[in-house]
């Protein structure tokens, strides 16, 4: 597309999810509206909820890797690349490791294709509700009956019908494969975090922060490992490894008693 394209331009003046994200994560890939909605983020309570669900994402991939040997992951709402990513947390550790992102986000999609390069990485532009498509991307790169895992991180929130989402695929994926989830909660600062969703919902971009009970529900098709279901910047923050990487991985507030979000790493159970 050129500058002029109406499309682009539309798309640059409406904030988008994927690029709101990426600013608060301390991207490069926004414009001046998602920019404008970062920082109104910035000072709410949901932005080190995002921060740490990300550094959990990061770490539980090492953790899979170091401690299952896992070495096939799906990212499903990858939006925009910020290293490190999935894949380079993988491919540091091992060289066979396969990685297939997927986002419904054309211009994201378009950077991932551009930037993640490597010969073992793949990329999907797909409705991630579009559950059947999903699957067909999955089975077309991966090999299935092999350990694999899903990483659902800081997407779930956008997504109306998410438990529907996470039910279908759990369903059709073999007992065995294993999820890495964050979701963000207004159980905890719950003033600062509808309000944030208010913000986001205000710039067109539909954002559902759920509770506990929700997630759990959510999550009982899988065996979840200990200490379960808990904020991010609690689930095993002593884990250490051997990565280059290793510096971005580690929790970036602490001190931080009250977190918005949860987290786990569970396990589809076999029957």
């Amino acid at each position: 597309m050129s500058d002029a394209d109406p499309a682009t331009v539309q798309n640059q003046l409406r904030p988008n999810s994927a690029r709101v994200h990426t600013a608060l994560l301390g991207g490069k890939d926004y414009y001046t509206a998602d920019h404008a909605i970062a920082e109104k983020l910035a000072r709410n309570k949901i932005a080190p909820a995002i921060a740490e669900s990300r550094r959990f994402t990061r770490r539980a991939v090492g953790y899979l890797i170091d401690h299952h040997r896992l070495t096939q992951f799906v990212e499903l709402g990858c939006g925009y690349p910020h290293t490190p990513n999935i894949h380079d947390i993988a491919g540091d550790r091992v060289e066979t490791a396969r990685t297939l992102y997927i986002d419904h986000d054309q211009l994201a999609v378009v950077h991932a294709r551009a930037l993640m390069t490597e010969h073992a990485t793949h990329t999907a532009e797909i409705d991630l509700t579009d559950t059947t498509a999903v699957l067909d991307a999955i089975t077309a790169v991966l090999d299935i009956t092999a350990p694999t895992a899903l990483c659902l991180s800081g997407t779930a929130e956008l997504i109306d019908d998410a438990p529907k989402l996470v039910a279908a695929l759990t369903s059709a994926l073999p007992a065995g494969t294993w999820l890495v989830f964050t979701h963000i909660t207004a159980d905890v600062h719950g003033h600062h975090i509808n309000s944030a969703a208010e913000t986001l919902r205000a710039a067109g971009i539909a954002y559902y922060p759920r509770t506990y009970d929700d997630l759990a529900s959510m999550l009982t098709g899988y065996r979840l490992h200990t200490p379960g279901l808990i904020a991010p910047h609690r689930w095993r923050p002593e884990l250490r490894s051997v990565g280059r990487y290793d510096h971005a991985v580690e929790p970036l507030h602490p001190v931080v008693c009250d977190l918005s979000a949860y987290a786990a790493i569970g396990q589809r159970c076999f029957t």
